[in-house]
């Protein structure tokens, strides 16, 4: 594990990426890394190669090449301030 740095905030540990299908609510990918691992460097492990739509944070704005060439049907949908409503 390692430790990263966010603002004035250190934060140590590891961080889940999940890819979940926005229609089922069902998860279909997981990848687990390091706390200092940027986000869009796991997003290939993420896609299927079906997604008609990706959503992300504003790190992904400039993975558009990496989404066509795994997802070509796919569009980028990205929001400053990211909320993820589960109704269980």
């Amino acid at each position: 594990m390692h430790q990263t740095r966010k603002g004035q905030q250190w934060y140590f540990g590891m961080k889940a990426h999940v890819g979940v299908d926005s229609r089922s609510r069902l998860i279909y990918s997981v990848a687990a890394t390091a706390a200092n691992i940027v986000d869009s460097q796991v997003l290939p492990q993420l896609l299927h190669g079906n997604e008609t739509q990706v959503w992300g944070d504003p790190a992904y704005r400039g993975q558009r090449a990496v989404i066509r060439a795994c997802a070509p049907r796919a569009r980028l949908a990205t929001r400053a301030v990211m909320t993820l409503r589960i109704g269980l």
